[in-house]
């Protein structure tokens, strides 16, 4: 028993020092797996490297660099740029507009593509004198209701993770209760917040407001855990935001070049559910990789970048924690775990805990990180009978995806770090609130939703 206590002190170690220090977990996970593995319990190299999960990671290849090609092509930019010009000035649905695009940017391998969009959000909350909360709560909660998506990241885990682990997955169902559970709290966020207009900036201690430097906020982490310093400037300024200055931008043209990546994009989401209803076994990953491909063939000259905007640090992220995970399960810790879980003596008040601990740990950590490393740990609790394999996983992953409008989140650090200067010491402090509110509530909804009802 001693061995496997000792690691998940490592596990714990593992998140607290990639969470505070600018150390990579995925390298940390690596390095204790083969460590804790060969010297505590005698595993082979061989056993070990078994543990890396290769179908996972090329689900991410693929996906990463399909559309990190489709944003270098200034797509993106089209569609943002069409949506805000049909917008105009109407103020009072320019909040919609953000949720909606935030989430379709979020489906396009990453949450946090959706980041995108935070500078050009917190401009219109400045020049329509809209709440900064509540348009840092659109790419907040836009973000989280694409990020489930197929063919995003949080969902490619999710549901990959659940098939490693004997659980049947059900991506679309999973996407679709994401969406809805962060619909619903961006509803609740625009009834109270759409009709106040921005807060007062605060003064300072020499009577003027508050900006600049003196609204520092706690660094924010990158999404494989440690510092995150790019999200405490505002990115480079794209077409689009430049475009916003204009109450109507003029909306850009889109170039063959750029109509290729967006029916890409569409043919991989028309496969996928095609697949799906026809019950055809296909993989997401090389799908996208496919699709790339046909288009650096056809245009080798303007993909040639795209390879930079594969998302490394999270594949080495989500292969570290899985396969320290990997030795865990070897070790016998998964199976401690399930007979303490036994000893609480009720399965409900068991995925309830595993759910706080997963919002509570992303509140500081990185949510890609947890989603790898709690899910395998839920299969105890599922294993002790009465609640729903998927419908508890799906609870854990979505517990711990809400709580990321903290300041110590890439995504509410970089909507902080894009509002107005003198906005920027209240925002941190309502973004702060609101994030740890909902490390209790995450978990009181998806466990109602998602947990009792399959009991």
């Amino acid at each position: 028993m001693g061995t496997q206590i000792f690691s998940l002190v490592v596990l714990a170690a593992i998140i607290t020092i990639g969470t505070w220090k600018s150390i990579h977990i995925g390298v940390l996970a690596l390095v204790a797996a083969f460590g804790v593995g060969t010297l505590l319990d005698g595993q082979s190299i061989k056993d070990i490297m078994s543990g890396f999960p290769v179908s996972i990671l090329v689900l991410l290849l693929g996906i990463t660099y399909l559309f990190s090609i489709v944003r270098e092509s200034g797509a993106i930019d089209w569609i943002v740029q069409k949506t805000l010009a049909l917008v105009g000035g109407r103020a009072y649905a320019i909040p919609w507009v953000f949720f909606l695009l935030a989430a379709l940017l979020g489906s396009m391998g990453s949450s946090l593509t959706s980041l995108a969009l935070a500078p050009i959000a917190m401009i219109f909350a400045g020049k329509h004198r809209l709440h900064p909360l509540l348009m840092a709560l659109t790419i907040v909660l836009g973000g989280g209701a694409g990020g489930f998506a197929p063919t995003s990241l949080f969902g490619i885990i999710t549901t990959g993770v659940s098939l490693d682990n004997g659980i049947e997955p059900h991506p679309w169902l999973l996407f679709a209760v994401a969406f809805a559970i962060n619909l619903v709290l961006f509803v609740l966020a625009f009834a109270v917040l759409a009709r106040r207009t921005r807060p007062a900036a605060e003064p300072d201690a020499s009577g003027g407001t508050s900006a600049g430097p003196s609204d520092a906020h706690p660094e924010p982490l990158r999404p494989g855990g440690g510092s995150l310093s790019a999200a405490g400037a505002a990115p480079a300024p794209t077409a689009t935001a430049v475009a916003v200055e204009d109450e109507a931008p003029a909306v850009l043209s889109l170039s063959r070049y750029q109509l290729v990546c967006l029916t890409a994009v569409a043919t991989l989401m028309g496969l996928v559910i095609a697949f799906m209803f026809l019950d055809i076994d296909s993989d997401v990953g090389v799908l996208a990789l496919a699709l790339a491909l046909v288009i650096s063939v056809l245009y080798p000259g303007r993909t040639r970048e795209a390879i930079k905007g594969v998302d490394w640090s999270t594949i080495l992220l989500v292969g570290g924690i899985l396969t320290y995970v990997g030795v865990m399960q070897r070790m016998g810790t998964v199976e401690l775990l399930g007979h303490a879980a036994e000893s609480v003596g009720s399965p409900l008040l068991a995925a309830f805990a595993l759910c706080l601990v997963a919002a509570f740990v992303s509140a500081f950590a990185s949510t890609t990180g947890i989603l790898g490393a709690l899910i395998p740990l839920a299969i105890p609790v599922i294993a002790i009978g009465g609640l729903p394999g998927f419908g508890l996983i799906m609870a854990i992953a979505i517990s711990s995806n809400l709580v990321d409008s903290t300041p110590f989140s890439s995504p509410g650090a970089t909507c902080i770090a894009n509002a107005e200067p003198s906005q920027r010491s209240k925002l941190t402090r309502m973004m702060l609130a609101w994030g740890f509110a909902m490390i209790v509530i995450g978990p009181v909804v998806t466990v109602t939703t998602l947990v009792v009802p399959g009991m």
